[in-house]
Formats: C-alpha cells, structure tokens, sequence
C-alpha cells in the first residue's frame, strides 16, 4: 500500500492484517513501482495525494510497465468530486474509495477481486 498519512496506514495495515493479508507500505510516491517489481505483490493500493508521485501517476506508470500492467490497482483517496474517480477509474483504478470508507468492506472487496476466500500480499 502506498499512502503518506501515518493514521491511514494505521489503519489499513490493522485491518489488512486481521484478514492475513500481509502488507508491505510505502509512504511516498517515488519508492511504488520499484517495489512493486521487486516484491510482486498480489495488489496494490493507492492514495491520491502522496509527495513525490501520485497515485494518479503512478498508475500510469504502471500501465506503462510490462511487469505491472496487470496489476489490481484500488486507489484510496480524500477526493470526492465524481471526475476525479472517473479519471481514476480511466487510468486503470479497478475500484475507488473515498475516506472515510469502510475498511471491512475494502478487505472483502480484496478478497473478491483476488478471487480467494484467504487473503494473499498486499502491497
């Protein structure tokens, strides 16, 4: 996961964590992709607003990046504004939550986009 807010974090690894997945976090833009091609995680989630890269970008990058372009991206994010989650969803989000959001839903979301009953990496 990639977000640069300590509370967010918090709070996604607590409940990632409960459901056994296991996270690996980033908190700033720029570290994303290459450790998304070092660790291969099974998914990706993202915040918007991050210092060095955004979420908007990054995912960009990864649909320009063979070894990512397949990744499951879902991006977290304070911006409510429809256009904004429309772009999201345009440049490769497969799901956007606006904070506040409920974080035991976003666990069963995973899940179901994993396609497993038992979490897998996260990143």
């Amino acid at each position: 996961m990639a977000d640069d807010d300590p509370m967010m974090i918090k709070l996604l690894e607590f409940n990632l964590r409960k459901a056994g997945f296991a996270t690996l976090v980033c908190r700033e833009g720029l570290s994303v992709c290459a450790r998304a091609r070092e660790e291969r995680p099974d998914l990706v989630i993202l915040d918007v607003n991050m210092p060095g890269r955004t979420g908007l970008e990054l995912l960009g990058d990864f649909k320009a990046d063979p070894q990512l372009a397949a990744l499951p991206v879902v991006v977290v994010t304070s911006e409510g504004k429809s256009s904004t989650q429309d772009e999201l969803r345009a440049a490769g989000a497969k799901h956007v939550y606006t904070k506040p959001f409920s974080p035991t839903m976003l666990v069963e979301h995973l899940q179901r986009l994993l396609g497993k009953a038992s979490p897998a990496t996260s990143a």
